[in-house]
Formats: structure tokens, C-alpha cells, sequence
């Protein structure tokens, strides 16, 4: 996963830099079709601001959050994106879980059609 960094008034130690970097790389546990992250982190008005987009294979994600300190800031935002990471993957679980394979619905299509055909050919309910 490409993580990119971009602040603009704002000088980011390394330290933070590489923090945000592996909050962001737990993300990777959920999709491992994340393909590209993108922070943008900026001052606006004694106010810091941080939005991150998460580019994925069919996914496209987006959080922002301000406060007055750097670190709860970009902390409300991992949270945001994580929260809906997480929402988005449980959804796609629970799709798969719902329709099930194509064996299977084979197999109970079969069952179905067989037990029509014995009750259909039974001499004991003909009138």
C-alpha cells in the first residue's frame, strides 16, 4: 500500500509522519486490494485539519476531521476511515454469505426437482 503525505502549513515531524503511517497500514488487515492512501493535513484558522482518501479496487473512501491539536485530529480521521473500511467490508461479507455458491444452489435445485417428481408420480394422492 502507497501511503503520500501532503501538508501545507504545517511542519510534520517524522515521528508523526511515521505514526500516521502505521495507523493507516492496519487498514491493510481489512482489504488487501487497498492500492493508494492520501493524507492532506493543514492549518486553517489555529485549527488543524486532516482528510484522508483510501483508493481501493472498487472503493473509493474519504474522512476529514479538525481540532485544535495536530494529534486528535488526524486520530478523529483514522478512526472516520476505519469505521467505514470496516463498514464496507462487512457488507461485502454478508453479500457473500447471502447468496451462497453455485454447487450449492445446484445441489438444492436438484433436491427440489427430484421430491416434485416422487410426489407428482405417487399413486396414493391421484383423484
Amino acid at each position: 500500500m502507497r501511503i503520500e503525505i501532503t501538508s501545507t502549513d504545517i511542519n510534520l515531524s517524522e515521528v508523526m509522519r511515521e505514526h500516521m503511517e502505521e495507523r493507516l497500514l492496519k487498514l491493510k488487515r481489512y482489504f488487501s486490494s487497498v492500492i493508494d492512501c492520501h493524507i492532506f493535513a493543514r492549518c486553517e484558522r489555529f485549527m488543524y485539519k486532516f482528510e484522508i482518501r483510501l483508493h481501493g479496487n472498487g472503493f473509493d473512501l474519504f474522512a476529514e476531521a479538525h481540532s485544535n491539536d495536530m494529534v486528535p485530529a488526524f486520530e478523529s480521521a483514522a478512526d472516520k476511515i476505519e469505521r467505514q473500511v470496516r463498514k464496507l467490508k462487512d457488507r461485502i461479507v454478508r453479500k457473500k454469505g447471502r447468496r451462497g455458491t453455485k454447487a450449492e444452489t445446484k445441489a438444492f435445485s436438484t433436491e427440489v426437482g427430484e421430491g416434485v417428481e416422487e410426489y407428482a408420480g405417487d399413486e396414493q394422492y391421484e383423484t
